[in-house]
């Protein structure tokens, strides 16, 4: 009961504390020392210094444990700079926002570490949508028309979402009629063991319903529109949040069922639909990037083409699949540092669209070189962790039985590329006429400070690449069947 009551009670409790507390920086003391202790536990369980018992319907395994290791160090972060954003000047009807910050932060962590942890279909499925019952209010945080426009699109769309994987939970349970499985409790690894009994035309059903559902959620084209909607309306730590640990928390859900119909015959149908959602999350990308308007829905699109190359590698196996695991690491350190500076930009401009911004490099000299940093490191250019990630991906393209995908992304990749690079280089150079140099250089924020962290996090892990991580990530494979 200790790391239960360590990863999910005290998010919990400490989210009910923060209601009764008015006091916005005791507030942020207590969410932060649950973040550390919340992120030193679950390091703790990764490196193998802490074997944990879990109760009810909650278990780990590797892929849980790289997962919750990435959901703790994006919250963290999230939640150092959180105070400090909050100090921000913002309209009078904003301030209310304020007062709920740190409890829907609580709650989020509480939600998403249930999910992670879960060894049950129905705990996942209360879990998932509880992480969207979190972070709803927190994108409608500068109670402007659009924040709520944007909130109400995220809660109607991913709702919808949710209940398509509701059915897919039912048609999977169906599937098992006339087996072993047959009025038993839901749990994963039971589904796992007994996978060859299942129906396969329940199963694909099943599949295609819990993919399609969470997809709302991992932001997998076409249901993509609403999350793009609330991580380009959202504060930065927020849209850091979602882009960082949300996304994999739904793709987890994927995942369990894939892991499920890895040994029938519906593998290679699931690999297909696999396939289909990250070329089409490509193309959608790609299709953005001509013209981009908002620089906080650019990084949102960039999230799309990322879990887009994050679901071929799944979808592909072997090699790429490993890389596919990395790169969840990477990409997740690489949008909380993209938001963050983004978020910078948007409080001494005033504005999210790009042609609002110019001299970036003049006038916010930190913000813009760790803006510039950032893209070369999530457009995968060496020694940052992405190159590496990306290159797994490409060698198992290459070597698996459809080769022509890796012309087909490289294609896509070419030109998000490009198009990605003028528009940010068009904000950091670009020389307005009227521009006026502030008296005041920019100061060094604990915002700064946690993105050169992060950045250096990115090259560091992929450069030193820590056995246990490897590991960890080979246990991954062998629990869905892949050789290397």
């Amino acid at each position: 009961m200790f790391e239960f009551t360590i990863l999910i009670l005290i998010p919990l409790l400490s989210s009910a504390v923060c209601y009764t507390i008015k006091n916005i920086r005791l507030q942020y003391s207590i969410t932060l020392s649950v973040s550390a202790l919340h992120l030193i536990f679950s390091l703790m369980i990764f490196i193998g210094w802490y074997q944990p018992n879990m109760p009810f319907y909650f278990s780990t395994d590797s892929l849980s444990k790289l997962f919750l290791l990435v959901l703790s160090n994006v919250y963290f972060w999230v939640v150092l700079v959180s105070f400090s954003y909050l100090k921000r000047p913002v309209a009078s009807n904003s301030e209310e926002g304020k007062r709920y910050y740190f409890l829907l932060l609580n709650f989020y962590l509480f939600a998403n570490t249930s999910a992670i942890l879960s060894n049950h279909f129905g705990m996942y499925w209360v879990a998932a949508e509880g992480t969207t019952l979190s972070v709803a209010p927190l994108i409608y945080y500068y109670r402007n028309e659009e924040a709520l426009e944007a909130m109400w699109k995220y809660l109607f769309l991913v709702s919808i979402g949710i209940a398509f994987a509701f059915i897919g939970i039912l048609f999977l349970t169906l599937s098992a009629k006339g087996t072993s499985l047959e009025a038993q409790q839901l749990f994963f690894s039971e589904f796992v063991k007994k996978a060859r009994e299942l129906n396969p035309v329940w199963l694909k059903a099943s599949f295609i319903f819990i993919f399609v559902g969470l997809s709302t959620k991992i932001g997998i084209a076409p249901m993509h529109s609403a999350d793009v909607d609330a991580t380009s309306n959202s504060p930065s730590p927020i849209a850091a949040l979602m882009s960082g640990s949300l996304r994999i928390t739904a793709l987890l859900g994927v995942m369990r069922i894939f892991q499920i119909v890895r040994p029938t015959s519906t593998y290679e149908f699931a690999k297909i639909i696999l396939i289909i959602g990250g070329l089409l999350s490509l193309l959608f990308a790609f299709i953005f990037m001509f013209k981009v308007n908002n620089y906080k829905r650019l990084l949102a699109y960039s999230s799309i083409e990322h879990l887009g190359i994050i679901t071929l590698g799944i979808g592909i196996g072997g090699l790429a699949f490993v890389g596919a695991m990395y790169h969840i690491i990477y990409n997740s350190l690489n949008k909380v540092v993209l938001f963050f500076t983004a978020g910078n930009i948007h409080r001494k401009y005033k504005t999210r669209e790009v042609e609002g911004v110019s001299s970036v490099l003049n006038i916010l000299p930190w913000s813009g070189w760790l803006l510039l940093i950032s893209f070369l490191a999530i457009s995968a250019i060496p020694p940052f962790g992405i190159f590496f990630s990306e290159l797994m991906i490409f060698e198992g393209m290459l070597f698996s039985d459809k080769p022509w995908l890796l012309a087909v992304t490289m294609f896509f990749l070419l030109f998000i590329f490009i198009n990605m690079g003028k528009t940010l280089f068009q904000m950091l150079y670009k020389k307005n006429e009227n521009e006026i140099l502030p008296i005041e250089k920019e100061r060094f924020e604990i915002i700064h400070f946690a993105t050169i962290v992060l950045l250096i996090l990115l090259i560091a892990i992929a450069v030193i690449s820590p056995n246990i991580l490897h590991e960890n990530i080979i246990n991954i494979s062998k629990d869905f069947g892949i050789k290397l």
